[in-house]
């Protein structure tokens, strides 16, 4: 149980740590990832065990992670587009990113980073490492809820100081609907395909965002 709850909440921790103890985006970057990245491998090493990346990679499972990350991506583009006054203080939020380090040289790498290795780092060790530990056991339901949530606890970490109260806590919820959306394209095309392509292109609405309000 106290391993789950390390795995589950491991994450977190790091973002935690970089983000809020350190204040340094390219180093929560690589505490972050580097938790994505050894724990799911020190795992597949010590079970002698590979994944298997292209299975049941269809017509079908394309099509869902296509549409569904494009809707999120215009969704994104036009909400904060119509309500970036509302939802935004933009001086203190490009301040907020100056203090990060999310700025300058570093914005480039950065943004590489969370286009093509964040999607696919999440997507494994949610839906993927952590699905297996949970989904032969508990089944679909608790296994979506589950990963959902803890995949979701970490957003919080970099919502709560970008909105205002309440926003900061309700910006929540499409990050949860999401993770419950890709978990169930897990499940429904045993792959995690479909959920990198849409995270993908909802990262990339984010993206866009950033350089047209935010960008400093």
């Amino acid at each position: 149980m106290l391993k789950i709850l390390i795995l589950l909440t491991g994450p977190t921790f790091m973002i935690t740590l970089g983000l809020l103890v350190f204040q340094n985006v390219p180093l929560t970057f690589l505490l972050f990832y580097g938790w994505l990245v050894l724990v799911p491998a020190v795992s597949l090493l010590k079970n002698h065990s590979k994944p298997v990346w292209d299975k049941f990679i269809t017509r079908e499972s394309i099509l869902a992670g296509f549409i569904s990350g494009t809707i999120f991506l215009v969704l994104i583009i036009v909400i904060v587009s119509i309500f970036s006054e509302s939802f935004f203080e933009i001086p203190r939020l490009q301040q907020l990113l100056i203090d990060w380090k999310f700025t300058g040289d570093n914005v480039v790498s950065l943004i590489f980073v969370l286009l093509l290795v964040n999607p696919f780092l999440e997507e494994f060790y949610w839906r993927e490492y952590m699905h297996q530990k949970f989904f032969f056991k508990l089944g679909s339901f608790k296994t979506v809820l589950i990963t959902s949530s803890f995949y979701s606890l970490y957003h919080l970490l970099s919502l709560i100081p970008m909105f205002s109260w309440p926003l900061n806590v309700l910006a929540i919820l499409p990050v949860f609907f999401a993770g419950i959306l890709w978990s169930c394209f897990r499940i429904k095309y045993v792959s995690i395909f479909a959920p990198v392509l849409s995270h993908i292109l909802a990262d990339l609405g984010i993206m866009l965002v950033y350089l047209k309000f935010f960008y400093v």
